[in-house]
């Protein structure tokens, strides 16, 4: 299952929003992925929650759902989700999930059930039928004794999605899981977890072995050797749901040679929370690599990630007062340098200056253009913001006409101008 197209009427903060993943592509016709840039308060969790719950399934619902006020949009009576899904065989799938004010569950249900029983039928021919999993902002590493299957919540999907929904909300202890396969003899599965973890290590940290007495997966790194728990909080990060994705597809898809090359759909809020900016131009090729036919939805506030994109993944949404628009990047960002994506609509900087140098540039720019003589106040501020802006080192870039020799001269033979007026 693919997602081909979702609309949103006031749920959250959005009042009307369409995002179609189309390609226009026939071998193609999905957006493998698909990167969402947005301030603070522009709905980008949202969105992927919306996506959790019109594909969750009647029994999962009602263990994401909560009060259906939380969802709709102040002032609105209503919230609407609808979406259109393809199947393997390239069929479509129209489902919608319509809540109003006030509703309990067994309405919702019941004023839904034509689209919840399209899922719920399709979920019992086959668990791994419109197979998603989810990861929130607040995921972290489970350290618990249990392998990480079991958990209060009863119904499998919403397992796969309860990060997304609540913040303390434990995914699947990743040194239990590797522990269990180590002992059932999976060798296959164990070997996959290996290479998924090695290949996303930075390059003088690796992945050594596991320590069966201790119950804990072992790495080494300049530091000697240390259990998982004692690597940086982004690498056990990254480890916490790449681990437990490893565990849903495998559980899921366990009849395949290759599991994790299955069809499904995986919605990561932040996906490079923590992560060092290494990491976080590893983020693409990493996830293309590891799921080839995964459609990922991700939301990230980075320059770095969102450079990775290419033509038509990266999308922001920008707020005009109560109005949320949804802004879809013109270019290739994987073909452009950092500042002309910081500078560029979706993240709305006017410069790649710090603001010490764009408020200093500002008031001798304002005492410049004040057109008499300046008093000597005046006077005393513009010596402060040419002192300022004189030790500020020149904008020196990778593709620059200019060295920094170059850079360097023409400071020099400047300097000297100066001294001679």
């Amino acid at each position: 299952m693919f997602l081909k197209e979702i609309k949103l009427t006031n749920f959250k903060c959005h009042s009307n929003l369409e995002l179609n993943f189309e390609t226009g592509e026939s071998k193609k016709p999905i957006r493998h992925m698909t990167f969402l840039l947005g301030e603070n308060g522009t709905g980008k969790s949202a969105l992927l929650k919306a996506i959790g719950l019109v594909t969750a399934g009647s029994t999962a619902l009602g263990e994401l759902l909560g009060t259906a006020d939380d969802w709709i949009k102040n002032g609105a009576s209503f919230c609407g989700i609808e979406a259109t899904l393809t199947t393997a065989e390239g069929e479509e799938r129209k489902i919608k999930l319509h809540i109003d004010r006030g509703a309990h569950l067994s309405e919702i249900i019941g004023k839904n059930l034509e689209s919840l029983q399209l899922i719920d039928d399709a979920i019992s021919h086959a668990s791994r039928n419109y197979f998603v999993v989810g990861y929130g902002a607040s995921r972290r590493l489970n350290r618990d004794l249990q392998l990480a299957g079991a958990s209060e919540l009863s119904n499998a999907r919403a397992k796969r999605v309860k990060s997304l929904f609540n913040p303390d909300a434990a995914l699947v202890s990743l040194s239990n899981w590797a522990m269990d396969l180590d002992y059932t003899g999976k060798g296959e599965g164990l070997a996959a977890v290996k290479r998924a973890l090695s290949e996303f290590l930075v390059d003088d940290v690796n992945f050594k072995e596991i320590d069966r007495e201790k119950k804990q997966l072992i790495f080494t790194t300049p530091d000697g050797d240390v259990p998982l728990t004692h690597l940086s909080d982004g690498y056990q990060n990254v480890a916490a749901w790449v681990g437990d994705l490893m565990f849903r597809v495998n559980q899921t898809f366990d009849d395949f040679k290759k599991p994790l090359n299955a069809r499904g759909l995986l919605l990561i809020d932040e996906i490079d929370l923590h992560l060092h900016p290494k990491w976080q131009r590893r983020l693409h090729i990493f996830l293309t690599t590891k799921l080839p036919n995964f459609q990922i939805i991700a939301t990230t506030h980075s320059p770095l990630t969102a450079q990775q994109a290419a033509e038509n993944e990266l999308y922001a949404l920008q707020r005009d007062g109560a109005q949320i628009d949804l802004v879809p990047f013109r270019g290739a960002p994987n073909k452009m340098l950092l500042h002309q994506i910081l500078m560029s609509p979706v993240f709305g900087l006017e410069s790649d200056e710090s603001l010490v140098v764009e408020e200093a540039k500002a008031k001798r720019r304002e005492i410049s253009l004040q057109g008499k003589k300046p008093t000597a106040a005046a006077k005393r501020s513009f010596a402060v913001q040419e002192n300022i802006l004189s030790e500020t080192t020149m904008n020196i870039r990778s593709n620059a006409l200019f060295s920094q020799e170059d850079f360097e001269l023409l400071r020099a033979i400047n300097k000297e101008l100066k001294a001679k007026k």
